[in-house]
């Protein structure tokens, strides 16, 4: 029987995946979906694609079938440091306020055990994203640390919708045309382990990092709050009231004075008014605005230095101030 795809049977799957998920799929997206569900049409039970959308508007979808749209539907398009700039103000302006933050919470509470500050990589897909913030983390700590922070002393949530790619994620090993997209021979070095022809992530970054299956159009409660949040390119695949609810929740989720970084293509215009938005070399961060404290001199120092500045000064836009 044709397996070939009916506007009727398109968009009958465009709005279960909606449903689903929230991701909205365009009038050009058909030939791509049929190409992606085209070879597991045997694995729903299906022989053609008028039988999957019968299933699917059926109202009766198991978790495995939902799954498995979920894990064909999702774009999982990642890689180590991906564009770059957003790991330069990571290094060099979030990081040493994070140690900052550390060294104060310490101080408040100096018999607290685990992580004394949280992040969160939204949309972590295989694992690259989360991953390569921790080697950052592992890099300034041991460079700049001064013996006031550890390892220990960071914790990154990884958290994806898909099932299949975050099994990838927790075995974090990958193969050499993945190491190749954005890894450096020294990162690669330092933070892996190389097993036949491929590459394991060490003990020292998995230590700080875990993962768990979510939905961003789910209620945030059971997330928890966090200090730096990277939600990139994935407000573009929502619609904009899908978008105002996701933000909302992510000022709620986010530390005052804690950083988001978007996408190099998205952006809160029209969106969201409760940000503050400050702009690092060529990286855009939106910030929770700071509880202010007047009991703590406007004069204090970070002992860690950022070459951007202290938060309470207007952000530079040159990365190269010293």
């Amino acid at each position: 029987m044709s397996a070939l795809m009916t506007h009727d049977d398109y968009s009958i799957i465009v709005k279960y995946v909606f449903d689903i998920c929230g991701i909205v799929l365009g009038e050009d997206k058909q030939y791509l979906i049929e190409q992606r569900l085209s070879p597991i049409l045997e694995e729903f039970g299906c022989e053609n694609f008028t039988q999957l959308a019968q299933k699917l508007n059926s109202g009766s979808t198991t978790f495995l079938t939902r799954e498995k749209m979920l894990n064909a539907m999702t774009t999982n398009e990642t890689s180590w440091f991906r564009d770059e700039h957003p790991y330069v103000t990571f290094r060099e302006k979030i990081m040493p306020d994070m140690m900052d933050t550390v060294v104060q919470r310490k101080e408040r509470s100096w018999q607290r055990r685990g992580p004394k500050v949280r992040m969160w990589s939204v949309a972590a897909s295989t694992g690259q994203e989360p991953y390569s913030m921790a080697m950052i983390i592992a890099d300034v700590v041991s460079n700049k640390g001064m013996g006031l922070t550890t390892m220990e002393d960071f914790g990154i949530l990884g958290t994806d919708i898909s099932s299949k790619v975050l099994a990838k994620a927790m075995e974090g090993k990958y193969g050499p045309l993945e190491v190749a997209r954005g890894l450096s021979p020294d990162m690669r070095r330092k933070y892996f382990v190389q097993d036949g022809e491929y590459y394991v992530i060490n003990n020292t970054i998995r230590h700080i990092v875990e993962f768990k299956a979510f939905n961003i159009q789910d209620q945030f409660t059971q997330i928890g709050s966090f200090d730096v949040i990277f939600c990139r390119n994935i407000l573009i695949y929502f619609t904009d009231d899908a978008k105002r609810k996701i933000l909302a929740q992510l000022y709620q989720t986010l530390a005052p004075n804690g950083y988001l970084l978007l996408g190099s293509a998205e952006n809160m215009y029209n969106l969201n008014d409760e940000f503050t938005t400050e702009r690092y070399g060529a990286t855009t961060v939106y910030r929770k605005p700071a509880i202010v404290n007047t009991n703590t001199s406007a004069n204090s120092t970070s002992p860690f230095g950022s070459p951007f500045g202290s938060s309470s000064e207007q952000p530079t836009n040159s990365i190269f101030r010293i």
